[in-house]
């Protein structure tokens, strides 16, 4: 069975919208997944550009646990190499605290060079040092102390006032398929995290595929390996407004390349986006996202479920460049007219499937 979670970048690349607005509607829109019986709220983090106006993802787990009820809260992901591991630990404590035990846990450890050369880290030993720091995270929540010596970090015994007696380690996602930190992800009993963004079934397979060999290499089983796959997803009936989505995936594309360098190309915080080398035409990033009717999304979505054996799904539905009308309508329509589609297939938190519309 497969459990949903809804995935938030908050990009801002319309500038007619205001921070606010994206904000309103990002919390609006995990209201929403709540009441469909999604079982995650993701939020991803990142630094200096348009690409998202969130710095902080656990600051919106903790205002949006305010907000619900029952949906469970996440960063996707912590990108650990840019924190202090003891501050870390205790907010992550603390956010655990204000969710009365709903959050759950993405770590990664970063991508985007010029995050990196802000925050003074080498990326080249981003891996190793999101080993570290995970130890560190895992030691101060299982156990309510730190107490560490490594390469990286060095930390005297430190006691944590807000979990003082120790807890369960949240649910642990991570992003990243490093062989180092998938065998990790492995011997941990933890679910790796992939996206495949705008490329087709066939290069997720062989993503996952890549993935499951990593896996084995630290002592899993790729037959029972759990998986988190991300998928950007669109319900409309309306031909112009799935080709308007098709053009914010593939500015989501375009993006990569100017995030991709230390010294992104941009207009005060605005990344210029510039067509790919070999930009494959629009049909291409339609037909390889979900976006679409809710009959063809809801088939789309079966085949891709079979295919790659997910136990998780997490839905990027809030494209930057679609009004907050269009993106709430979208997954209402989602809610309704897909899930009960895909009876047998989801497990949903505190919604039976047959009361989902």
């Amino acid at each position: 069975m497969v459990k949903l979670g809804l995935f938030s970048l908050m990009g801002l690349y319309d500038r007619n919208t205001s921070p606010a607005s994206v904000l309103r509607t990002t919390i609006d829109a995990v209201r929403m997944a709540e009441d469909f019986g999604f079982d995650v709220g993701w939020f991803a983090e990142h630094q200096f550009t348009n690409h998202s106006i969130c710095p902080s993802s656990l600051l919106m787990v903790a205002h949006c646990a305010a907000e619900t009820k029952r949906i469970r809260l996440g960063p996707a992901v912590l990108a650990l190499p840019f924190y202090d591991p003891v501050r870390l630990v205790q907010e992550t404590a603390f956010a655990d605290l204000l969710t009365h035990g709903r959050l759950t846990l993405g770590l990664g450890s970063g991508y985007q060079p010029h995050e990196f050369e802000r925050y003074r880290v080498d990326p080249h030993e981003r891996h190793d040092i999101m080993l570290e720091a995970w130890d560190i995270l895992e030691q101060g929540m299982t156990s309510g102390v730190v107490d560490y010596h490594g390469a990286f970090y060095q930390i005297p015994r430190t006691e944590l006032s807000m979990r003082p007696f120790g807890l369960a380690m949240p649910e642990v996602f991570v992003a990243s398929c490093h062989p180092e930190v998938v065998a990790r992800t492995a011997r941990n009993g933890h679910t790796p995290f992939m996206s495949f963004g705008h490329r087709g079934l066939a290069a997720a397979v062989a993503f996952r595929n890549l993935i499951a060999e990593r896996w084995r290499a630290g002592g899993g089983d790729p037959a029972t390996m759990p998986l988190a796959v991300q998928r950007y997803i669109y319900v409309t009936d309306d031909e112009n407004d799935a080709r308007h989505a098709a053009r914010c995936v593939r500015d989501l594309a375009r993006a990569a390349v100017p995030l991709s360098t230390t010294a992104p190309t941009r207009d005060g915080p605005f990344l210029r986006l510039m067509p790919l080398n070999d930009e494959p035409p629009l049909d291409d990033f339609l037909d390889n996202a979900v976006i679409g009717p809710a009959d063809y999304c809801a088939e789309k979505l079966r085949q891709e479920i079979e295919a790659l054996k997910p136990t998780h799904l997490s839905c990027f539905m809030g494209f930057a460049g679609i009004g907050r009308r269009e993106t709430l309508a979208s997954i209402e329509r989602f809610g309704c007219d897909v899930i009960p589609q895909l009876e047998g297939l989801l497990e949903l938190r505190g919604v039976d499937l047959k009361d989902a519309a």
